[in-house]
């Protein structure tokens, strides 16, 4: 297959960005292997002046897909993008990344050595450092792509492990699993392992390429917004992330994973490095822990909010 024919829709979530979000959507229109698509689907009330005008410019010029979404919640966002997207591979990407020129012509050729349903690449943070080994659980474990996979892995493999914000997806898979569940408010912990975790029990598995890699700015980079504003769960501004860890758990553990995902929880939400070294948060860190458990009861009992029922999802991809 040519690499002009993988045809590639970039989904871009964004909140509160202003330059760096120019800044990204300038990389991905420069690049070798050009988007078929580059889709930003907008939560943010206002934009300044420039950013407005830039994104308006493209947006005539057909160069981007400019959806705008009142409620943030990224997982909605990326279905909002998906029921738009005309191409074969659906890219999710965060807002805040650098990319090279061969970025997307790194995917295509992914996809077409591999054949694989979906493919993650790293996400590099700070000095964009590679880790070469992993723990051997992170292959032979039931969670262990979930609790031992590094995102800065150095070498090529088959796994289930993914990050929402530099993923390709088939879009036909995507659609058939009913897209991301917007039961994870706004972008809550564990968003994308809910998606990994069906993609996984419905016999797909996503290839990681190391060439597929984004330099994500994160917080430190960009500290204004974003959907993940607190994602850390290290300040008291995280409820909803304990929320999406609990419906995570109460969705898909077994009595094998039950005590591992418990005790993961335990120390992401609870035993993190913050209220170690500052003793008195850990009793509000514990009710904070403790009062999520019934909002993400509810949620499951609700059932998962998905883009479409299965009926009209065959009758859109025939």
């Amino acid at each position: 297959m040519h690499r002009r024919e993988v045809y590639i829709s970039c989904i871009i979530p964004t909140l509160g960005r202003g330059a760096v979000l120019c800044d990204t959507l300038s990389l991905l229109l420069a690049q070798t292997h050009p988007a078929h698509q580059i889709i930003v689907v907008d939560q943010t009330p206002a934009h300044p002046i420039a950013v407005m005008r830039a994104l308006a410019a493209w947006t005539q010029q057909s160069l981007v897909v400019w959806l705008r979404q009142a409620k943030p919640n990224a997982s909605r966002a990326r279905n909002a993008g998906a029921q738009v997207a005309t191409g074969d591979l659906l890219l999710f990407l965060d807002d805040d990344i650098r990319i090279d020129a061969t970025f997307l012509a790194a995917y295509a050729q992914a996809f077409v050595r591999t054949g694989a349903d979906g493919i993650c690449g790293p996400v590099l943070e700070g000095e964009g450092k590679m880790v070469e080994a992993l723990d051997r659980r992170a292959f032979t474990s039931e969670l262990g792509w979930l609790l031992r996979f590094r995102k800065n892995y150095a070498h090529e493999c088959e796994t289930s492990f993914m990050m929402s914000g530099n993923v390709a997806v088939r879009r036909e898979v995507f659609l058939n699993l009913g897209g991301m569940d917007e039961n994870y408010d706004r972008g809550a912990h564990r968003e994308e392992s809910d998606f990994a975790m069906r993609f996984r029990r419905a016999g797909y598995r996503f290839w990681y390429s190391p060439r597929c890699a984004i330099c994500h700015l994160g917080p430190k980079g960009v500290p204004e917004g974003g959907a993940r504003d607190g994602s850390a769960g290290k300040d008291f501004h995280y409820f909803h992330h304990c929320v999406g860890d609990w419906y995570f758990n109460l969705k898909f553990c077994t009595p094998r994973t039950v005590f591992p995902l418990l005790a993961a929880s335990l120390r992401h939400f609870v035993f993190n490095r913050q209220t170690l070294d500052r003793p008195w948060r850990f009793p509000f860190a514990v009710m904070y822990w403790i009062a999520a458990l019934p909002p993400a009861i509810v949620k499951r009992w609700q059932g998962p909010k998905l883009i479409f029922t299965k009926s009209k999802i065959e009758s859109l991809t025939q």
